[in-house]
């Protein structure tokens, strides 16, 4: 199955053959010494990607005999023949066969695309021998092949991006997959209508698990669905996508686990037991691993047995090909027992766990080891020393003499004079700004207690004010002279500066430094306090002729949440919607809850968030800070703290913006149970 699995990766097979295994049917016609060797080993390639693993290796040995030593199909062959094989010494001995055919210039300049493949199957089998500098060097040599293109490239990003993965920069991996797939749709036309699929499909997959293991779960959600729609495209075009929908299934069972969506991932893990596939690799390992821990977690301990039978029948014939699969096992395991009270058992398997956990880390040990950048760019540096050294040894043919070498001599010696000069005076100027540097940050610190001080007075002097402003308003609501929309109007002046009044105290109390602590909450009406603060700015946008508008019908909507920190929320979002609004415009403001989540909205259509300010505008002190449409000083705190507050309620903040054209913030709460 050409897949990379995000718990129990089966590296051996699954990215042996995905990953590693597409270069060996690009078509090159014209360099092939007849149609029908051509032809046979595009079906060998094409059974490989079918997981006819057996099937595609008899085949080329049946095209062996075809081919003579001089015929450049025997690189291909081989480089084929090593890509499907498991057996790492006779992986690598493959590797050197379609190696040895380019013995001179010559062939390499008349075939660079089968030189190409020579070099990813040779970098391939020294990985996997755990020569990690000699794999590194033969891609380097295949990455600057002038004569290959996008679709070859292509295959190289998936190699480089199974590095990554393995030395868990996920995030790197995850872009170099995505890379991948976007330059294997230019091997459309050069390759068999299956092999297009399941190289594009399983980069496409190899992106989304690295982005899960990354921590970012939203894209490895889109590439999950980019995965599906390929998957159901090439089902119509009757495609055999069995094994891809198995482990995309297994993998979406996976992070809805993580995400505590249980329902949903039990949905997904069964749908992804019950597709048809006949098993040579162990690929339904991972699912039976993941249901047990599922059962586990919700209880159902007889479920959870049956499936850790099932994992365990597995690996009894597959557990050298899953390694980490064993390892995860055991964890689980343990802990199943240990739920179960048995104390003795589970402490056996977690030390098991432990030795398999120990063991596989010191094993890729090398490999985490290794800097994959720092590596291409010292084979880099090099080859230009190479070129450098090629280039002196021919000046050195028109040198004449020694009095030639003497000027030379000469001329090298104030080189590194005036070299040491130049050093010594950056060593004295480094220093220098080291002490201003310094200075600076005792500066700052001394200024920023000062500036901490002041806020603490500044926030203890506004809450008599305030304290006025509060009995006053309560005062008022005592008399019986005020219409019903006059007495509204001072209940949200009573309430607002409690509310403040509130907010000063925190602050006080947590010394103008803390938003980390533990909020406490009451089940609220969230649409009752977004309306009331609706209501209290009203007064706000109509000093600049805006109108707010409130999208929501009358039923209630109930959350746990606590009333004054999300009514600083609501208050900051509408507040910087008046400030970044043109005057005389309109801004939404929405409520509604017809998805699982509660979703507020607070779209505006002013200036717009610039595409240089996007990834910084939920900093604390960010610079993206931008004035009013009428003059209006920025702060620059109140996102950072809305975001904090939203995210201490268990939700998300998100906004959506084109410069000159407004933006629009959304806050996503979980609604009460």
């Amino acid at each position: 199955m050409p897949q990379l699995k995000a718990d129990t990766p089966n590296f051996c097979i699954i990215l042996l053959i995905a990953l590693f295994n597409f270069t060996s049917s690009c078509k090159q016609p014209s360099q092939l010494t007849g149609a029908n060797i051509s032809q046979e080993l595009r079906q060998a390639d094409s059974l490989m990607a079918a997981q006819k693993r057996h099937e595609s290796i008899n085949l080329l040995i049946r095209i062996r005999k075809k081919i003579t030593p001089t015929d450049p199909s025997i690189s291909d062959y081989y480089s084929l023949l090593s890509e499907c094989e498991t057996a790492l010494l006779l992986k690598n001995r493959y590797a050197d066969s379609a190696l040895a055919f380019f013995s001179s210039e010559a062939r390499k300049q008349q075939y660079p695309k089968k030189y190409y493949k020579a070099l990813l199957a040779k970098g391939e089998s020294s990985i996997f021998l755990k020569q990690y500098d000699a794999g590194l060097r033969y891609y380097y040599t295949a990455r600057h092949i002038a004569a290959v293109g996008d679709c070859e490239n292509g295959y190289l990003s998936t190699k480089i991006a199974n590095i990554y993965y393995k030395q868990e920069s996920y995030k790197l991996a995850a872009r170099y997959w995505a890379e991948s797939a976007q330059l294997l749709k230019k091997c459309d036309d050069k390759v068999s209508l299956q092999r297009s699929f399941y190289t594009q499909q399983s980069a496409l997959n190899g992106s989304a698990i690295s982005y899960e293991k990354a921590g970012y779960p939203d894209s490895a959600l889109i590439y999950y669905q980019k995965d599906l729609a390929l998957i159901n495209d090439a089902e119509r075009r009757h495609i055999d996508v069995n094994a891809a929908r198995v482990v995309v299934y297994d993998n979406l069972g996976g992070l809805n686990l993580k995400q505590g969506n249980l329902k949903e991932a039990a949905r997904y893990l069964n749908a992804c037991i019950a597709t048809p596939l006949k098993e040579t690799d162990g690929i339904k390992i991972p699912p039976y691993v993941k249901l047990a821990k599922l059962y586990t977690q919700t209880g159902e301990y007889k479920k959870a047995s049956a499936a850790f039978e099932q994992a365990r029948l597995r690996f009894n014939v597959y557990g050298k090909q899953n390694p980490d699969g064993v390892i995860i096992w055991h964890k689980l395991y343990a802990e199943y027992l240990y739920k179960q009270g048995k104390l003795a058992q589970a402490y056996a398997y977690q030390n098991k766990f432990i030795r398999l956990k120990d063991s596989l880390n010191t094993s890729s040990s090398g490999l985490l080891r290794l800097d994959v950048s720092r590596e291409l760019h010292s084979l880099y540096q090099q080859q230009a020393m190479r070129n450098l050294s090629h280039k002196d040894r021919v000046r050195k043919l028109f040198l004449i003499g020694t009095t030639v070498i003497v000027v030379l001599s000469l001329i090298i010696i104030f080189l590194i004079y005036r070299n040491l000069k130049r050093r010594e005076k950056a060593h004295r100027e480094t220093e220098e700004h080291n002490r201003q540097l310094e200075q600076a940050m005792a500066e700052l610190e001394r200024v920023n207690k000062n500036y901490i001080r002041i806020m603490r007075v500044m926030a203890h002097d506004l809450r008599n004010p305030l304290s006025g402003m509060t009995g006053l308003a309560a005062m008022l609501l005592g008399e019986d002279e005020f219409s019903e929309e006059n007495r509204h109007m001072l209940g949200l002046i009573e309430s607002t500066g409690m509310h403040t009044m509130e907010m000063i105290n925190e602050l006080l109390k947590t010394g103008l430094a803390d938003e980390n602590e533990k909020i406490i909450v009451q089940l609220l009406d969230v649409r009752s306090l977004l309306f009331d603060s609706v209501e209290l700015l009203q007064f706000k946008a109509l000093e600049k002729q805006q109108r707010i508008v409130f999208e929501s019908d009358e039923t209630p909507i109930m959350a746990n949440v606590n009333h004054e920190k999300l009514w600083r929320v609501f208050n900051n979002l509408i507040v910087n919607a008046i400030k970044f609004s043109h005057e005389g415009s309109s801004i939404k403001v929405g409520i509604n809850h017809k998805h699982k989540d509660i979703l507020v909205y607070f779209a505006d259509n002013g200036i717009g968030i610039a595409e240089k300010d996007k990834d910084s505008i939920f900093e604390m002190f960010t610079p993206a800070k931008r004035v009013g449409t009428s003059g209006e000083q920025p702060f620059g705190l109140g996102l950072s703290i809305s975001k904090r507050i939203i995210e201490k309620h268990g939700g998300k903040i998100w906004f959506e913006s084109t410069p000159g054209n407004g933006t629009t913030f959304f806050i996503s709460l979980p609604p009460a149970e």
